[in-house]
């Protein structure tokens, strides 16, 4: 796992905490206004949570493609000195 991954992960895990944080003081003054907003605070904080979640798939589905590319080239180049070997 990347560092990228890793960060993306602990975000959405502590936007995750937050969100549960939010509904179940929902019913103190402090919270109790944002959570009869428009659009509540514990809906915002799941959605950046489940974004972080998907950027960390993301992140992995992306950290991915290189490595089949250098595992190709590797490849290649072993190819090369095996020719340079036999001459």
């Amino acid at each position: 796992m990347s560092a990228a991954q890793r960060m993306f992960n602990w975000i959405g895990v502590v936007l995750a905490l937050a969100c549960f944080a939010a509904v179940l003081a929902g019913n103190t003054e402090l919270i109790w206004r944002f959570e009869r907003a428009g659009f509540p605070l514990s809906w915002v904080l799941a959605g950046a949570a489940i974004l972080a979640f998907l950027a960390t798939e993301f992140c992995d589905t992306d950290a991915s493609l290189p490595n089949e590319a250098e595992d190709a080239s590797s490849q290649f180049s072993s190819e090369w000195e095996a020719v340079e070997l036999q001459r």
